[in-house]
Parts: C-alpha cells; structure tokens; sequence
C-alpha cells in the first residue's frame, strides 16, 4: 500500500537523497581519489542507511542485508549473472561492429584478482545510493514502477557526473544505457528482497568490462595491460545513424532478456 507523499516527506526524501548523493565525492575530495577512500565512503553511507532505519525502529533486514546463507549465496551468483551479461553483450556488440578479439597472454591473474577488491566500493556506493533507503522509500510513495523510473534517471546523472562527460553530448547520450543498469539491479533487489544479489550483478558486470574485455584498444595492433580479451583492430569506418541506433537497440535487448529472467526467478517463500 502506498504511503501518502506530503510536501514535508517529499523535502525530506529529497534531502537524503542530496546527502547519499553527494558523500562519496565529498569524501573523495576531502581525502584525495584513492580506492581506501571509496571504502570510507561505502562505509559511511552503510552507516547512514542503518541509522535511518534504527530511526524508525527498524534495521539493515529492510534491504536483505542481514548475514544469513539464504541471502549471501546470492551475491557469487550475481556476480557469475553480471559476468555474463557482459559477455554476452560484448560478443553480441562485436558481432555488430565486424570486430574480432584476441586473447592477451600477458594477463596478469593476480591483479585481475585484485581488480575485484578495487572496484567492490564504487559498486557499494552506487548501491546504497540508487538501490538503497531512498529507493525503497520512494517506492513507498510514489509505486514501484516511477520508483524505477526516477531513480534510473538520477543514475544515468549520477554516470554524466562522475565519468566527467557533462556537455559531451556524444558521451551522454551514450551513458542513457546505464539507466538499463538500473532497472536490472533494482529488479534484483525487488525479487531477491536482498541488496546482495544486485551487488554481485552489478560487481561481476564491472569486474568483467575492466578485466575480461577491451572495448578499446589505445591504438592499432597494440593491447590493454590486462584485459583477458582485446581487439586487435580497429575498423577504420564512420558507422551510420542506423548503426548506431542498433547498437543501442541492442543492450536493450540484453538487459531486457536479463531483466525478465530475474522477474521470472521465483522469491524463496518468506522474502517479501
């Protein structure tokens, strides 16, 4: 049942989302850009979250977040699920460009191992921030569908924001995808009643564009530093505006074939 949106609630839920917003940049630029910091910031929204909750007289459960193996076997195969959505959707891009890859045999498996714990705080913040306390609570208010639909849009902001491509409307336009992302992890978190299903979804997605493949190659026949699969070559051709929009068309099916797959996926009994 819906929860009446009052002027004060709205400001309210408006302010919060401002502060979860805006703590990991704060913090980083407090402290520098360093992967610790990212931590700190994580843990700092992790805080907020639990104090707002015990504000109500509830706890961490509200997002899953309880340690239990009925939840945590969610987040390894969340990330084996992002893995493959990548890949998936790379090799169907690939197969769109004409491009082949290569496999790299100067990968360094260590730091491929590493990248995981590099790149697990970004996705924590992002988590507490668009699948979080605001998001539930808006979902609380306005139903679960404009929920969806406000926070994809303050995600895709969120991406123009931190990637530095505000005013490069080529680069914006093609950050839109992340609001795809959205949607996928917030369906995660709706059907798991866990934050640990997204989290692996969303960590293994990541892990695999930065570690298993190169969408770029920094230059003719040459390779990333450790990128398990790189492209050799690059096609030296301006691709149409139908090209383009198929490409687009293209992560939209992926996301959204994924996107069902996990709304079919049956809640175990007790979740809510």
């Amino acid at each position: 049942m819906k929860k009446q949106l009052t002027s004060k609630s709205a400001f309210t839920l408006s302010l919060l989302f401002i502060l979860f917003f805006a703590t990991p940049f704060i913090v980083s630029f407090v402290f520098g850009y360093q992967t610790v910091v990212y931590y700190l910031a994580s843990l700092l929204l992790l805080m907020l979250t639990w104090l707002l909750y015990k504000r109500e007289g509830r706890n961490l459960t509200e997002l899953g977040l309880q340690i239990k193996s009925q939840n945590m076997y969610l987040l390894p195969l969340g990330i084996f699920l992002g893995i493959l959505f990548f890949g998936i959707l790379f090799f169907a891009q690939m197969l769109h460009n004409g491009i082949h890859i290569q496999l790299n045999k100067d990968v360094d498996y260590l730091l491929m191992a590493k990248g995981v714990f590099i790149l697990l705080p970004s996705v924590l913040g992002e988590e507490m921030i668009f699948r979080g306390y605001c998001f539930k609570k808006t979902i609380d208010y306005t139903g679960t569908l404009n929920a969806i639909l406000i926070f994809a849009f303050f995600y895709i902001v969120w991406h123009w924001i931190a990637l530095d491509s505000w005013g490069n409307y080529g680069a914006m336009l093609g950050l839109i995808t992340t609001g795809f992302g959205h949607v996928l992890f917030s369906t995660a978190l709706l059907k798991s009643g866990t934050l640990y299903f997204p989290i692996g979804i969303h960590l293994g997605n990541n892990w695999a564009s930065h570690n298993l493949f190169s969408s770029s190659t920094g230059g003719i026949n040459t390779k990333p530093s450790n990128d398990v699969f790189f492209i050799p070559t690059v096609p030296l051709q301006d691709f149409s505006r139908f090209h383009t929009i198929a490409a687009y068309l293209i992560t939209f099916i992926c996301s959204l074939i994924f996107i069902w797959i996990i709304w079919k996926w049956r809640k175990k009994p007790g979740v809510t």
